[in-house]
């Protein structure tokens, strides 16, 4: 459907990475897709068992002496979907439209960021009139989930001492630094005791829904509601009013992106059903006032489930706990206490343990904790609250931490890790990766500067940013890599209102073919 729009190469080899489905974790389609493309191309590629790829094509005549450089970006997306979006994102392509000058995804996530870095290297790689260098396209995995395939990554067969990434979404933009950041997982134990359903009691569903959301790194700076947060501090408002006892709770999708929906279930009186609904009401009055800006179109709903609902949902979380009841007289360890499977049986987190994981989800930092101190406007340090799941002995918490500054990243992994053990939990670390650093000096830098100015007749901005790239990373295995990132303007990643921007595509691919050409 894109072949009508300019430039035709980047948008062709877009619409095929579309096709194929490249959530992270599940790169293998998309790895072996630019194998392929390398081998029907007669090219120098390399790709390893994290699905990172190297793809040469060396020096068009006359180039030969011109120093090598490479393209950077990641094949792996962030694939989130709206509610009643039905698609598999790990089996199924995505459904791409047309709205005035932006490309979307219908009720998805685009992969924008970065499927558009891989479309502009193909488009390179595949164009034997360009007058180019050697081109080292080097496109990793996994960098929305920790940077893994970089951190993985050798760039031995790389002769580059100078990289353009293709990982920013600002057109205009110049990124020369990043913070570093660290994935710290939190692991909430509990034990599982049966509650007779008796006449009297009831299970209600609370619900945390259509919030903003975005990225955690570059859209943390604007305050956001994070669905998770919110969920905590409903149910601790709901402990005080009524006696309750919870049974599930979940919420948020990816460390990385602002949890947008969160949700709890939870057994109490069917008497405090109207205290239930007044707790409802007086917390999204509070909500409406310290988020209408943000967040206007969020959602607080406390519902009664039906009878209908009520048999359907005991039926499954009994059968949750009859496989941990199946472990446990297999012999393998399980602290789950079970004592039959009626249908007038629930099995809910015991209250001790319960009390502690949501005394934790409300005072577990989040959001931004610093601004820098030299450079207005940016985000120091933060953290993201991303992915919380009921699990069957645990609940598992994903926080997404950044900071430019390693003694600020440390001190932040310190407290937050502390909270967990102070609330009966356990943690792991991963994904641990540098700051870029600020580079004084960048010849490429004040290259693509002129040719902006060329152009565009003004100057660019260049500027450090919150959000991770993969640049300090590939920096620190090759020391002196001269980098700076900068690409399209692509809106709202991460979300299902991700779009890019078809005009500035066409403009940013002749401000990457002059600055290659001109090297």
């Amino acid at each position: 459907m894109l072949e009508n729009y300019q430039p035709k190469k980047v948008f062709q080899y877009f619409e095929e990475i579309c096709r194929i489905p490249h959530p992270s974790y599940h790169c293998e389609a998309i790895s072996n897709y630019l194998m392929d493309f390398a081998k029907e191309h007669a090219l120098e590629a390399y790709q390893d068992e994290l699905h990172n790829v190297i793809i040469v094509k060396e020096a068009a005549k006359g180039k030969e002496d011109v120093e090598p450089i490479m393209i950077q970006g990641h094949m792996d997306m962030v694939a989130v979907k709206d509610d009643d979006c039905e698609k598999d994102l790990l089996k199924e392509g995505l459904d791409l439209a047309v709205d005035g000058d932006y490309l979307y995804a219908k009720k998805t996530s685009l992969g924008g960021d970065d499927g558009i870095a891989i479309a502009y290297g193909l488009a390179l790689l595949s164009d034997d009139t360009l007058k180019l260098p050697r081109i080292e396209l080097v496109i990793t995995t996994e960098e929305e989930v920790g940077m893994e395939g970089a951190t993985g990554i050798d760039l031995s067969v790389c002769k580059a001492n100078r990289m353009l990434n293709l990982d920013s979404e600002e057109e205009g933009e110049f990124v020369v630094s990043c913070a570093g950041g660290v994935r710290v997982q939190a692991h909430m134990p509990f034990e599982r005791v049966p509650v007779t359903l008796t006449d009297d009691k009831a299970l209600y569903h609370v619900e945390i829904s259509k919030l903003t959301g975005g990225h955690s790194g570059t859209e943390i700076i604007h305050g956001r509601a994070n669905a998770v947060k919110i969920l905590g501090w409903v149910l601790k408002n709901i402990r005080e009013e009524v006696s309750m006892e919870l049974v599930e709770l979940a919420g948020g999708t990816k460390d990385n992106a602002i949890p947008v929906y969160a949700d709890a279930v939870i057994l109490a009186s069917k008497q405090d059903f109207e205290t239930l609904k007044k707790v409802e009401e007086r917390l999204m009055d509070m909500f409406s006032h310290l988020y209408y800006k943000t967040d206007e179109q969020g959602r607080i709903d406390i519902r009664k489930m039906s009878a209908d609902e009520t048999r359907k949902y005991v039926q499954e979380i009994n059968y949750k706990n009859a496989e941990c009841k199946k472990n446990a007289e297999n012999g393998n360890n399980s602290s789950c206490i079970l004592s039959g499977n009626a249908e007038n049986t629930i099995f809910c987190i015991a209250e001790k343990r319960a009390k502690d994981i949501i005394a934790f989800i409300y005072r577990a930092p989040n959001g931004v904790q610093a601004m820098s101190r030299r450079l207005e406007g940016l985000v120091e340090t933060s953290l993201n609250l991303g992915i919380m799941e009921s699990l069957k002995e645990e609940v598992r918490f994903v926080f997404a931490l950044r900071s430019s500054i390693s003694q600020e990243k440390d001190a932040l992994r310190r407290e937050l890790c502390e909270l967990i053990q102070k609330h009966g939990g356990s943690f792991e670390l991963a994904g641990d990766y540098p700051a870029w650093e600020y580079k004084e000096k960048s010849d490429l830098c004040e290259h693509m500067k002129k040719i902006y100015q060329k152009q565009y007749g003004k100057a660019p901005k260049v500027l450090s940013i919150h959000a991770g790239l993969e640049c300090g990373i590939l920096a620190a295995k090759k020391p002196g890599l001269d980098c700076v990132a900068c690409g399209p303007d692509i809106l709202d990643i991460h979300t299902t209102r991700e779009r890019l921007s078809i005009s500035s595509v066409e403009r940013v691919w002749k401000f990457i073919l002059e600055v290659l050409e001109t090297l």
